[in-house]
Formats: structure tokens, sequence, C-alpha cells
């Protein structure tokens, strides 16, 4: 199945006006390395790939080259490398010697397009080996999406629905994407798990596979002690939606901010940071988020019960699922993109509880759009009190609602609008086309 994000890749290998090198990123089996070659394949042009995890004697090849033109006369003499070629390096961390040679790949081979691809790109420029800025684009892939999840499971026609930010949800087919998404809230967006939940098998002894073989590797390549790292995995999907202390992490300090930060490397970890107008006064704890929402509901404390959007009733139950609902917005939010650079959240203060779930970034606007999550299949004056509260000090128009309600304007006085946005609808480009719909209806 294409990928929402091939698009925008395609746009890059297509660019001639740049010959940066492109690095996607991303957690293991994601689809990183899936997406590329698909795009390659379509490509009119030669292509050269080369694993680097797998081949290692290629690895020590170019470990061992004393400079650029020593490299360059490897690839052409030894592995057929011509003008006008894609050459792909996936695993591209796994070299210790390859980050040398990124500021040449723009300067030197102007006819050559490199692609680096890995799951812990965060090794590939070490302390020795500084960024060179203006030389790369980045791409990170996640899982899938919602709507790759239903077009997956229920075809095309539907997801092309939901991806056409509709004006319109009739009351059967609302019902059904609330159904789809406590589905996709249990499976999560693995591409092997979603494919066995298809398919009538066990998609959690995926999920369980996928994440033993994460905690495998990320302990060879970084040596931390598997404990550890499953510690903070499962503390971290327990206490999604609330701020999020070192003190949660049965570590010391040091260690937990060691590990996190290496987990937010591997792509593992989300991390969003609340900020207030003041950038003084904006020293709150960070919000954390797990890279898959399958995998944080396998990871929240077996004494949890199984959640559901549409049948949770009691609220001591609506608490967790108030945060894998934000889990799974903010995954909707940041397609091809980071959390850390397109999406914040907003605090008032320390003492004031007032505060915004996240503030999605809309450059194309010039506007900063507000979303509140709410896990509620009805909606209530309280559920957006901190959307107007944002709105009027902010002077922007527009604040959004995502909740289990059916999609309707709550308000719209001419000045301002606030949408209430159902879960299934609540990714980057629907939003910003109901922003792009309002402004052009006069607001």
């Amino acid at each position: 199945m294409k990928r929402e994000i091939e698009e925008k890749f395609h746009a890059m290998l297509s660019d001639k006006s740049s010959n940066n090198a492109i690095i996607v990123e991303g957690a293991r089996q994601v689809g990183k390395s899936y997406m590329v070659t698909a795009a390659l394949n379509a490509q009119n042009r030669t292509s050269l790939s080369f694993d680097l995890e797998k081949e290692k004697k290629l690895r020590r090849l170019i470990d061992g080259t004393e400079d650029f033109a020593d490299f360059n006369d490897l690839m052409r003499d030894q592995f057929g490398l011509k003008a006008g070629s894609i050459l792909f390096f996936d695993e591209a961390q796994e070299s210790g010697n390859l980050a040398n040679y990124v500021k040449s790949f723009k300067e030197d081979w102007s006819d050559i397009k490199v692609i680096l691809t890995g799951s812990s790109m965060n090794r590939f420029f070490n302390e020795k080996t500084r960024i060179p800025v203006g030389r790369t684009q980045s791409l990170t892939v996640c899982g899938f999406s919602y709507s790759e999840f239903v077009e997956y499971v229920n075809g095309e026609e539907l997801a092309r629905f939901l991806r056409s930010a509709p004006k319109k949800v009739s009351g059967s087919r609302h019902k059904l994407l609330l159904e789809l998404f406590d589905a996709y809230m249990v499976v999560g967006g693995y591409p092997e798990a979603v494919i066995a939940y298809k398919n009538g098998e066990a998609y959690y002894d995926i999920l369980d596979e996928i994440t033993a073989g994460l905690e495998e590797d990320f302990q060879r390549k970084e040596e931390y002690e598997p404990q550890l790292f499953r510690n903070v995995m499962q503390n971290v999907a327990n206490h999604i939606g609330s701020s999020s202390k070192y003190t949660h992490f049965d570590a010391t300090k040091y260690q937990a901010k060691k590990i996190i930060e290496a987990m937010k490397g591997w792509h593992i970890i989300l991390e969003v940071d609340p900020h207030s107008f003041d950038p003084h006064k904006s020293s709150f704890l960070p919000k954390r988020y797990l890279h898959d929402i399958g995998v944080v509901n396998r990871k929240r404390s077996l004494a949890v019960p199984s959640i559901s959007i549409i049948e949770t009733i009691e609220n001591v139950h609506r608490t967790p699922l108030g945060g894998l609902f934000e889990n799974a917005v903010l995954l909707n939010l940041i397609k091809g993109e980071t959390a850390r650079y397109s999406v914040g959240t907003w605090k008032k203060s320390k003492s004031a509880d007032i505060e915004v779930d996240f503030v999605m970034d809309a450059p194309g606007f010039n506007a900063k759009i507000p979303i509140e999550c709410k896990a509620a299949l009805k909606l209530k004056n309280t559920h957006y009190k901190n959307i107007l509260h944002y709105l009027n000090i902010t002077g922007m128009n527009f604040g959004v609602v995502v909740s289990a309600a059916p999609l309707e304007t709550i308000i719209n006085d001419g000045k301002i609008t606030v949408m209430n946005i159902p879960i299934y609808l609540a990714d980057k480009e629907n939003i910003k086309a109901y922003y792009k719909q309002c402004i052009e209806n006069g607001l």
C-alpha cells in the first residue's frame, strides 16, 4: 500500500533545485525501507541500495576510506555508481565514517542523489562529526496513521473520505469510524500488526515480538539494562496525558534522563514541551508519548482493563483513555515531521489550571491552532473553555476540540471559530483544510 508520506518523499527526490542528502528517520519496522524502495522502483533513474547493518563488508570498506575522493572511487569502481544515479544507504548509522561525507554529497555530487535511513540516526552524527547545516532534508516515517489503517482494513473509498475534510458525516458512518478507531487504538500502526489483524491473526503477538526485538537492539547498541528500557516504556505509557517526571521511572535522575534522550533519538518516545507566552517563565515539565498507540496499550499496567472510546463509561477508566486519545492525536499531527518542531502545548502559568493539549504550527496560514483533546461522546461547554482563553489572549481566530462527538462547528461569531473534529478526522492536513474553509467563508 502506498504510504501517505510517499508523495512528500517523491517531491524531495524530484526537486532539481536541491541536491541535499535525504535523511529518512523513524522507529524500527514502521516501513521506512519499504517506502523508500517502492519510491525508487517508481523512479526513472538507476538506483543502488545497500543495507549497512547486513552488508558488513561494504561497511568496513566505507569506514576504511581515507577521504571523500577515496569513497567516491570505491563506489564508482567496485559498485558501479554512475552519474544520474540514486544512492540509498539503509541503516546508515552503522557506518562510523559515512557522516563525514554528507557535506560532499551536495557539493561534489551534483548529479547523484543520496538517501540515508535508519532507526537511530541520532548515532549517525555524533560529537566528533558536526551536522552539515543546509546539506540535508529530513523526513520522519511513523507507523500507519488511522486513515492508512482504515485503507488497509476497510478499503480505499472510506480512507479517501477520511482524507477529504468532509463537511458532514452520517450517523452510521460516524459510528463505524469510531468502532474502527477503537480497533486502531488496540492494534496500532505497525504494518505487520495491521496485516495480522486484517488476516484475523494474533496481532498482539506481533507487537510483543517487535517490542522485544526493539528492546534487545536498543540494549545492544546503547548499552542499557533491558529492565530499565522496559520500565521507561511502561511508565511513559502509564502517565500519558500528564506531565512526565523523572521520578516516574525506577532509575536515578541521571539514568532516566540519559535513556529518555536515547529513546527519543530512536523515535520510541515523543516529547512535547509546554510553553507560556513569557519565555522566561516556561520551565514546565514535558509531556511524553510513545511512537505507536498499540504499543501504548500493550505496555500499560496489566491490571488496567481494556478501554474503548464507545463502551468505556467509568470515570476511573476514562482517565487513561484520555491519555491514549492524546497519543493518537499527536501521531496524526506529526506526519513526516517531529513533534518538537511542529507541535507544542500551552500552559498559562504554573499556578493557573489553564492549558491547551496541543498547539499546531500552521506556517502557511501564519497561525497557531490550539487543539484540545476530549475522549467524550458528547461535548460540554467546559471542554473548550481553555481554547477560548487561548484565542482571546493571542488574537488567533480558529481552535479545535478533538473528541468522539460528531463533526460540528461549535462557535462561529464572525471573530472566532471553534470546531469539534471527531478523532477519526483529526489529522494535520484535515485541520488545515477546515481552517482554510473558515477563512474562505469570511472568518
